[in-house]
Order: C-alpha cells, then structure tokens, then sequence
C-alpha cells in the first residue's frame, strides 16, 4: 500500500497539476492526499483524475470555507469514510480480509484547536480497533 501527502499550495495552476500527474504516474500511490489546493474539487473535470486511475472519495469539513484536505484513492479501491472534521479525515480500507483504519490530518495551527483533533483521534482510535496510520501536516 502507497500513500502520498502533498501540500501543494494551490492545484489550480498548469505546472501544479503537470507536477501531481507525473508523481501519480511515477510512483502509483493507492492513496493521495492532497492539502491546499485553494480551489473546489468540483471545478477540476472528473476525467482528469479517473484517466489516471484515480477517484476522490472525501474531503474534510470546515464550514463556511472550502476543503484544504482532499481524499482520493486509486479506482479500485473502496475506503468508508468514519469521521470528518475541520482538520482530519479517517476511514477505513478493508485489504486482504484485514481492516485498516487511515487517518488523513491538516492541523491547526492553534494550539487550542490542535488538542481537539488528538482527542478525536484518540477516541477514533478507542471506537475502531484495528491498525491505525497517520498521515499528514500535523503542525508542531
């Protein structure tokens, strides 16, 4: 299993997207996380990510502003989105008759808010047994 976290600072522009289809090509993640892309999923054609074998599946939740998370996953595979929130997203991904619990993360960089994220993942963790990964910019 592959996992790629990119903080892209933007996936609007030609050379960024140039650049996240060659790392897609190259390296063949199962997943890919994509933080800070300033924009909206929806403004991206749906065929530019499945063309290169790929599908969003979750974003996290922040109110009144848009995603600086994005979930995408390779087209065969089915991750069951568990908890969302302002700074992470956790599922589930069932591999080989065995699940694996994958948490994506974007941190605050209020210190205030940083301890709620670890109170989410440690109970995320108490309610789902299993192994757990963590990805992401975790901003300590």
């Amino acid at each position: 299993m592959k996992l790629l976290y990119w903080n892209i600072r933007g996936i609007a522009n030609p050379p960024s997207r140039l650049a996240l289809k060659r790392l897609l090509l190259q390296h063949k993640p199962d997943l890919l996380f994509i933080a800070e892309p300033w924009m909206r999923y929806e403004t991206i054609p749906v065929t530019w990510l499945h063309m290169l074998g790929f599908k969003a599946f979750s974003f996290n939740s922040r109110t009144n502003n848009i995603p600086n998370l994005w979930c995408i996953c390779s087209l065969n595979l089915n991750p069951t989105t568990i908890h969302v929130d302002n700074q992470q997203v956790s599922f589930s991904l069932p591999i080989n008759q065995q699940t694996f619990y994958i948490s994506a993360i974007y941190a605050s960089n209020s210190n205030i808010t940083r301890k709620q994220l670890w109170k989410t993942l440690s109970n995320l963790q108490n309610l789902y047994i299993g192994p757990w990964c963590f990805i992401g910019d975790f901003y300590i």
